[in-house]
């Protein structure tokens, strides 16, 4: 899978999930996803419910540690954490 396919799944996975009231395409790769320094304003059940999807769909297991965490800091950070093996 290429990656700005990745990235337009992660965006949708992103809305659906966490019943935001956006477009996934509105959503930019690089803007903040959790936290109140980014517009979208997601918290940390979000960011529960974003990394249980993530395994569920992708197999790949964000847990509480520094590395993984940085994986939900942006859309472009997700894809990465994906895409490496």
């Amino acid at each position: 899978m290429d990656t700005d396919t990745l990235k337009k799944e992660l965006k949708a996975l992103v809305v659906e999930e966490c019943d935001m009231d956006c477009a996934h395409d509105e959503i930019l790769d690089d803007e903040p996803l959790i936290g109140s320094d980014g517009r979208l304003d997601l918290d940390s059940l979000d960011a529960l419910t974003i990394s249980l999807a993530v395994k569920d769909r992708y197999g790949k297991h964000i847990d509480s540690g520094n590395e993984t965490r940085a994986a939900l800091t942006s859309i472009n950070h997700l894809a990465a954490f994906i895409a490496a093996e």
